[in-house]
């Protein structure tokens, strides 16, 4: 069984503006960095042997935060850990968008539907299956260890939904917050969460939208 500590990056200024930045690539805020060292802090005392990140720098400078904590873990990038592409919306406010695209927007935010992307964009049915591929290749060269993965919002809600068998088109009601650990354990088939959404690590939350991703 892989023990996965599964981390969304810390909160970047366009998060809390409302910025639909999917796979446009912003840093991390000072809020966003204090969130990582926190991170760094609740973790290291966990026998981590290896830590994945999303290539997207917030996932990248939370990934390093975590890895000068656990200077005994390996980490690389892995592309399959990236957040949803928003096509024609990636890096608009969602406000500008919603004027622009009112009824592409309208679907978007339609839980009833059993799938949705943007134009330009991936799917949500894609991202999961990339995502859970992501998972099981981790899983499968680390069978009796622990993980750290470093990821989205995007992807984390849209896997703990189909896990709970929810549509896809509640993704946000399960995204986990920005700098919050979930854990699982994972045989390569079977997934067991141990805990969801855990941040009791964290320094003082600001407000933060919820939810659109990052």
């Amino acid at each position: 069984m892989t023990a996965l500590i599964l981390v969304r990056h810390g909160v970047t200024a366009e998060n809390l503006n409302y910025v639909l930045i999917g796979q446009t690539d912003p840093p991390l805020n000072e809020h966003g960095l204090c969130q990582a060292q926190a991170l760094a802090t609740a973790l290291s005392d966990e026998p981590i042997c290896h830590i994945y990140s999303s290539p997207l720098q917030r996932c990248v400078q939370t990934a390093a935060a975590i890895a000068q904590a656990q200077p005994r873990a390996a980490w690389e990038l892995c592309p399959a850990l990236r957040e949803l592409h928003l096509g024609m919306v990636d890096g608009m406010s969602s406000f500008d968008a919603y004027q622009r695209y009112q009824s592409v927007m309208d679907q978007a935010l339609d839980e009833s539907l059993p799938d949705f992307e943007f134009p330009g964009g991936e799917s949500r049915q894609a991202a999961l299956h990339r995502f859970q591929a992501g998972l099981q290749a981790i899983s499968s060269r680390h069978p009796q260890d622990t993980v750290c993965v470093v990821t989205h919002g995007g992807p984390l809600g849209l896997w703990l939904a189909a896990l709970h068998g929810e549509p896809l088109g509640r993704f946000r009601r399960w995204q986990p917050h920005h700098g919050s650990i979930t854990r699982a354990v994972y045989d390569g088939q079977t997934v067991s969460i141990q805990q969801l959404d855990y941040r009791a690590h964290l320094p003082a939350e600001r407000a933060e939208p919820r939810r659109w991703r990052g």
